[in-house]
């Protein structure tokens, strides 16, 4: 039974592995997963010497593009980029979602890489129906810190390593303070509160200001909700009251 049950794998678990090239050394593997529109997960597998890489050979992008979404600048990967930093898995510069790992840490890195593609897919039905592209949103509250503080020194996308060793890319750096943009969406707020709770949990960042922007324009209980849990580890700004002291800014200039 046991023998049966091994020899029958591939049709119980989804999983095949196709190789796509003579030597064997690049594959397509097949899963039983897919993002919400019914796309298959994009997972192949590479082995050079003694590195095992897992990507996607530009899948996720397309997928996204598929749906509508434009990548005209690189603001517009940062919901892909959040997902796969908790993970290990970063989207390189030619576009592609990845994760290295020695070979003895293959399984470890497969897990990490299909946990990412998970995450997006997670953030994928957060999305579904709502009122505003994440992307613009960023946008947008970089326009209203610049306008709020007009002599600051506004550096978007800074990087921190958090004490578990994963470097994560923020929204702005605003004058040495570090800045996060989200929604109310359960996975954007439970995203970045694993983020800033790394972060500052380094030593190296123990003296490091951490401030949320959470958008509160179109559900301001929920907004209130999530304001009480990410206190706990950042300074919390609604956008209604960073469009006030824009506002109140740009008159008194």
């Amino acid at each position: 039974m046991n023998i049966m049950i091994c020899s029958s794998l591939p049709s119980i678990t989804g999983l095949e592995c196709h190789p796509i090239n003579d030597d064997g050394s690049v594959a397509m593997i097949e899963t039983a997963f897919c993002f919400e529109d019914g796309d298959s997960f994009p997972v192949y597998v590479q082995k050079i010497g003694g590195q095992v890489r897992f990507f996607d050979d530009g899948g996720v992008l397309l997928h996204f593009m598929g749906r509508g979404l434009q990548f005209e600048n690189h603001r517009r990967t940062r919901f892909i980029k959040a997902a796969g930093e908790p993970f290990g898995v970063s989207l390189n510069e030619i576009g592609e979602f990845e994760i290295w790992a020695p070979a003895d840490k293959a399984p470890t890195a497969f897990s990490n890489y299909i946990s990412a593609l998970v995450s997006i897919t997670s953030w994928e039905k957060q999305q579904v129906g709502t009122q505003i592209d994440i992307a613009h949103f960023i946008d947008e509250v970089g326009l209203y810190l610049r306008a709020w503080k007009p002599k600051a020194n506004l550096r978007p996308e800074p990087q921190y390593t958090g004490i578990s060793g994963n470097t994560y890319t923020l929204d702005f750096d605003l004058d040495g303070k570090a800045v996060v943009a989200i929604t109310t969406h359960p996975n954007s707020v439970s995203s970045a509160l694993r983020k800033l709770l790394d972060i500052r949990s380094s030593p190296a960042n123990s003296k490091l200001q951490t401030l949320v922007v959470l958008d509160d324009r179109f559900d301001q209980e929920a907004a209130k909700r999530e304001s009480l849990v990410l206190e706990s580890v950042a300074s919390v700004l609604p956008m209604t009251r960073l469009q006030k002291n824009a506002g109140s800014s740009q008159r008194a200039q």
